[in-house]
């Protein structure tokens, strides 16, 4: 595998010919009808999928390597331009599911409030001869949550969550709103597969051998910044992440376009076949996947890739940007397993092996999400000056390191500026600093 090759081969668009020709239909048609953009859906199918598949399976590289199926991913765009939608409908099936499963822990519930409230020996009256159990709610997506609450869950959903934020934003603002800094260490940890061990005063300990917790959510491009803060650029918080970020997105003009109804069951049907593999246990309950290998075809085909992103590794100037590549062989793996169990359901191939095509089809979305990442790390090391619009840069480059705020509105206006447009961007901070009354000066 050339590098040039390997870096380049699919440019900035989504790869849909990486899913099964099947999907590949589904995806075009929501962009069709429904207007869906293209890296949205894909990425939403990937989410849902990954949930879908959960600790039933797992794929093998090495004797003492494995990968579960579990992602961080999420949804770039500008507002208005059809982020949310996408992902919830990806999601469906499985937000059916668990309101139906919801719905049964109601009923459930009901019966165990009215046998708790009963006496000893009204129970005995009814056949009642043990004490009541507090019923489960078995789900597969978390929304609004403490950690605890969410490691609480996990503990009686051993099969895996997935965490669904529309607005990503508000999962990370949130790492220290109730211990710092030890709920950023649990996602870390979590993306890594390790072991939870929860101890807490008064409460019953929590051990959580295979945990399984994927993550999903929108954020617009203006508050991707917020992403590097507290540090998380530089723990590896950021090169964990997955970004779907299409190129020059704009919302669409609407139109009277149906989906057909046949292609959303399709779908439904496809999802539902991956939720209903059942999780095997071991005598204790603990999880006990499913795993796939490669076949020596298809670990050529990985060791070749991972050959030449060792380089890329080496060569790079950032140690952030080593950082990231190297959990893009992780992310190789993952989806390799996510892509060969939708050819499962689809019925395109077995769930016996990772195929050497898989790998290839897995490629070919792992350079997609290289050059969104590259993308996403150059705006978080660039420098509000570097963010300005061509507009704004040619005005602030004529601006002279100190002015007056009527010379500031005569260079702007001469440049297209009005004048109440230029005093709201003098009041940006990160750009100006006010010496005086009437007075500024550029920190760039």
């Amino acid at each position: 595998m050339d590098r040039n090759d390997l870096t380049c081969s699919t440019g900035n668009s989504f790869p849909v010919h990486a899913f099964p020709q099947d999907i590949q239909d589904i995806i075009y048609l929501l962009n069709e009808r429904l207007q869906f953009p293209i890296d949205f859906i894909g990425a939403g199918m990937l989410y849902a999928a990954s949930v879908a598949i959960g600790n039933t399976h797992k794929v093998q590289v090495k004797t003492d390597w494995q990968e579960s199926a579990a992602i961080y991913i999420t949804l770039v765009g500008r507002p208005g331009t059809n982020k949310s939608h996408p992902l919830s409908w990806a999601l469906t099936p499985v937000f059916e599911r668990d309101s139906k499963a919801y719905q049964q822990y109601q009923q459930e519930y009901e019966k165990f409030r009215q046998a708790a409230s009963l006496s000893s020996k009204q129970r005995k009256e009814q056949g009642i001869f043990e004490e009541p159990a507090k019923p489960a709610l078995f789900k597969h997506i978390v929304q609004d949550f403490t950690p605890e609450a969410l490691i609480k869950v996990h503990s009686q959903n051993l099969r895996g969550l997935g965490v669904f934020a529309d607005e990503l934003a508000s999962w990370f603002k949130n790492f220290d709103r109730y211990n710092k800094g030890s709920e950023e260490q649990f996602w870390l940890s979590n993306w890594s597969g390790k072991t939870i061990i929860i101890d807490r005063k008064g409460d019953n300990p929590i051990r959580i051998d295979t945990p399984y917790v994927s993550v999903c959510g929108t954020i617009q491009n203006g508050i991707l910044s917020d992403l590097a803060k507290d540090s998380r650029s530089q723990n590896g918080f950021i090169d964990r992440i997955l970004f779907a970020m299409p190129q020059d997105l704009k919302k669409p003009y609407p139109n009277d376009l149906e989906l057909p109804q046949e292609v959303t069951q399709r779908w439904y049907t496809y999802l539902s076949n991956l939720l209903d593999l059942p999780l095997m246990t071991d005598d204790e309950g603990k999880p006990q996947p499913h795993v796939l290998k490669f076949t020596k075809q298809a670990k050529a085909v990985l060791n070749k890739w991972m050959r030449v992103n060792t380089d890329l590794i080496n060569e790079a100037e950032a140690e952030s940007i080593a950082g990231f590549y190297t959990k893009l062989e992780v992310y190789l793996i993952r989806l390799s397993l996510i892509l060969q169990m939708l050819s499962y359901t689809t019925g395109d191939s077995a769930r016996e092996h990772i195929e050497a095509e898989t790998v290839e089809r897995a490629i070919l979305l792992m350079e997609y999400f290289r050059q969104t990442g590259l993308n996403v790390h150059g705006i978080l090391t660039s420098t509000p000056y570097d963010r300005l619009t061509a507009k704004q840069s040619r005005i602030y480059d004529l601006l002279p390191d100190t002015f007056h705020t009527k010379e500031g509105v005569t260079i702007a206006f001469s440049k297209g500026m009005p004048e109440v447009t230029f005093k709201r961007f003098l009041q940006r901070s990160d750009l100006f600093t006010k010496e005086k009354h009437g007075q500024y000066s550029k920190k760039f």
